[in-house]
């Protein structure tokens, strides 16, 4: 444990595949900064999310639980109010809390909600609010993505109009099946005001503090981008970086459905009714969390699926230069060495790999795998690149005792700092991701070191996966009877997993 409190500052991104960082194997992508934290750091290279879903992820990321217990099963709940958070804990030891950009802790189609219509077009509301939200004390937020006209709401919205921008020029009702480039300004673009939110935070914090006359309290701050969540759209010069003919090849194999659960060929073929799933999406939407509904690059033509990745990329590369400006913020103000960095993703995106999109209960390590990558110059290791588990439900334990603070016992995550120190030791041997995409529809996936099974609850189905031999999932080995052993050896550790999960909390005091 160190001697003296970090600052911490947590970036993430929303729907960003694990594969889009340079220095970790992509050779396409241009990633300078993100380069250089791993460089300077640790590389988790087999980071999972808890739900690789928006609000459950993000809801997870604050609470340290899983989503069966902190409640936001999907999007279209709201996390609870009441619920113990990060940046509670945090503030309760001295710490200036922040957060900015992406929150998506309630439902943001529900008129009645508090990130939903027409609440986040309240300009004057949110040029008077800026705080506390869910145990943070200054937050700055915006919501939607690309042109979308939720994404010219909330504090973003407001800022927009007080430059004397017109939303209705670049934001409409439009869908989020689209590509290339956006005509918005990069100066005016969510992703740099995030980072400009982010980076005024910190120079307050350093200075002498948000809400303390003490000098050098402690800071934690969230830059929460919301790209390179769809549509994919991305101001110039960033979405001319890339050709689409340049684009990698998807990971995909002819004929890969055949050993697949029949789930698997509904969803990509949007016969969801035949699943016999109780679906509880508004009307005219998707069913939650199921993006992927009939979206294929077959549908969408492959060409314009290379258009998606080359913008996609672009909307990765865009976000990595503004993290670039936080870190040499971060320089100039001398507590580069004071602060301890986390970058990693709610979930990622198919992009284009078994021939998906987007993201589903269709559990490939495309959309519950992310970039996880952590620096604290001076103080842990650098340069390491590592294959320990890590789940995104052990942010909060971790950070924690960091920073000296001891967990409740609500959190399900562990504490990876020893970890941090000695990357090559974790304290997992499996991690856990769920995904209750509706009320009757359940999805429940392990991975250990080696193998990942996927269990739909109720349905005699699953899958297994060899992850050493066959990284990128085509052969299903769960009804092969030479891994039956195997099988049921995995189904009983994830039945004593939810067992110790389960365990009660508070402790109990005395006999009676």
């Amino acid at each position: 444990m160190p001697n003296k409190k970090p600052n911490i500052l947590i970036i993430t991104t929303d729907q960003q595949h694990f594969n889009t960082i340079h220095a970790l194997g992509n050779e396409t992508i241009r990633t300078p900064n993100l380069d250089k934290i791993v460089q300077d750091g640790i590389a988790f290279e087999r980071a999972y999310v808890a739900n690789p879903v928006c609000s459950p992820s993000r809801s997870t990321i604050i609470t340290g639980e899983y989503p069966s217990r902190h409640g936001c099963w999907n999007i279209g709940v709201a996390l609870d109010q009441h619920r113990t958070t990060l940046g509670q804990l945090l503030k309760e030891q001295g710490y200036a809390t922040g957060l900015f950009g992406k929150a998506h802790f309630q439902p943001v189609l529900n008129k009645g909600s508090f990130e939903a219509p027409p609440h986040i077009h309240n300009r004057e509301f949110w040029r008077n609010w800026s705080g506390p939200y869910y145990g943070f004390d200054q937050v700055a937020m915006v919501h939607g993505h690309a042109d979308e006209a939720s994404s010219h709401g909330m504090h973003y919205g407001a800022w927009l109009v007080d430059q004397g921008i017109d939303p209705a020029r670049y934001f409409g009702p439009k869908g989020g099946h689209r590509e290339g480039s956006w005509d918005l300004p990069e100066q005016l673009h969510y992703t740099r005001w995030t980072a400009d939110r982010t980076i005024d935070f910190i120079e307050a914090a350093a200075e002498g503090g948000r809400d303390s006359q003490e000098k050098d309290q402690p800071f934690m701050a969230w830059c929460s981008f919301q790209d390179p969540h769809n549509a994919f759209l991305c101001p110039e010069p960033w979405n001319s970086m890339y050709d689409p003919a340049d684009m990698p090849p998807f990971h995909e194999r002819e004929g890969e459905m055949a050993d697949k659960p029949r789930i698997h060929q509904c969803l990509i073929e949007d016969r969801m009714k035949e699943l016999d799933v109780n679906v509880t999406a508004d009307p005219g939407h998707d069913t939650g969390g199921i993006q992927c509904l009939g979206l294929t690059n077959e549908k969408i033509g492959r060409e314009r699926a290379r258009k998606w990745l080359s913008s996609y990329y672009a909307m990765v590369s865009l976000i990595d230069y503004h993290i670039g400006r936080i870190m040499e913020k971060l320089e100039q103000l001398d507590i580069a060495d004071e602060t301890l960095i986390i970058f990693t993703s709610d979930h990622g995106d198919y992009a284009g790999n078994h021939g998906l999109w987007l993201k589903g209960p269709i559990h490939y390590e495309d959309i519950i795998r992310v970039p996880f990558l952590v620096r604290w110059k001076g103080t842990l290791p650098t340069g390491v690149k590592t294959n320990s588990l890590m789940s995104l439900v052990d942010l909060a334990p971790t950070i924690l005792e960091a920073c000296g603070i001891e967990a409740p016992g609500s959190m399900q995550g562990v504490s990876q700092w020893a970890t941090l120190q000695q990357p090559h030791s974790s304290k997992r041997d499996w991690c856990l991701v769920e995904n209750r995409a509706e009320p009757t529809f359940y999805v429940k996936t392990l991975i250990t070191e080696r193998y990942k099974l996927n269990y739909f609850l109720g349905r005699n189905e699953g899958e297994l996966y060899d992850l050493a031999e066959d990284p990128h999932e085509f052969v299903n080995l769960y009804d092969h009877p030479e891994y039956s052993c195997l099988k049921t050896e995995l189904l009983m550790k994830l039945v004593d997993v939810y067992g110790d999960l389960e365990r009660p909390y508070p402790p109990r005091q005395s006999f009676a």
